[in-house]
């Protein structure tokens, strides 16, 4: 689908439409997990988060068809997806779908003891929210040794993105850090919210393919 070249929700995924479990609903939204994918057999269990802020649907998009659609992954992967109901809001969603992450992800995250979790965004780079100088990036909001591990031996092969922790973060507080003072590995990453879908596609499926290949 050729989705519009500037932030749009259009790219949402639709959870209720697929195979995956509904797991926490109030008046903000719904939090739902797919999975899991890959080895289901495997020791090492990886989450990704998507839809936490709805206008960058386009990189939650990407993330979910490339790793929905791979078959000869390593480990055991879930994703969970959340859908904000009101996107015009004053956030344009954020700070609901921060909070929808807060109540229904967080501890599920943290009890089910994932080896990794990522958090998938994108920006608008100088246009804000907050103005960032670099637009493809990954960091642990944690700033911990166990996520920086993985954090660095994702860069170390991954060409397309750089270490970059923006001063305006508005959403590690709400899981992002929490799961990192846990000792869940916890990473950040972000790409543009204006890059081509077929960009953002290729880094999606990179970053997928990296993260197949850590040594845990």
């Amino acid at each position: 689908m050729n989705y519009p070249k500037e932030p749009t929700s259009i790219a949402q995924v639709e959870s209720d439409e697929c195979d995956a479990m509904l797991i926490g609903e109030n008046e903000l939204g719904t939090v739902y997990i797919h999975g899991p994918f890959g080895d289901e057999n495997s020791k090492i269990k990886i989450a990704f988060v998507i839809g936490m802020h709805p206008l960058e649907s386009k990189s939650h998009r990407a993330l979910f068809e490339k790793l929905t659609s791979k078959q000869d992954l390593n480990y055991c992967y879930y994703l969970y997806n959340i859908n904000v109901n009101d996107k015009t809001s004053e956030t344009e969603g954020r700070l609901e779908g921060q909070k929808l992450a807060c109540e229904f992800i967080k501890e599920d995250i943290i009890n089910k003891k994932y080896d990794l979790f990522l958090d998938i965004h994108s920006n608008r780079g100088a246009n804000g929210p907050g103005e960032y100088k670099i637009t493809n990036f990954i960091f642990a909001p944690g700033f911990d040794e166990a996520s920086s591990k993985y954090m660095n031996e994702i860069i170390d092969a991954f060409d397309e993105i750089v270490y970059y922790a923006p001063e305006f973060r508005s959403s590690p507080p709400f899981i992002t850090e929490p799961t990192a003072s846990e000792g869940i590995p916890t990473l950040v990453y972000e790409c543009y919210s204006s890059e081509d879908f077929e960009l953002t596609l290729e880094l999606a499926e990179k970053l997928i393919e990296i993260v197949d290949n850590l040594n845990f």
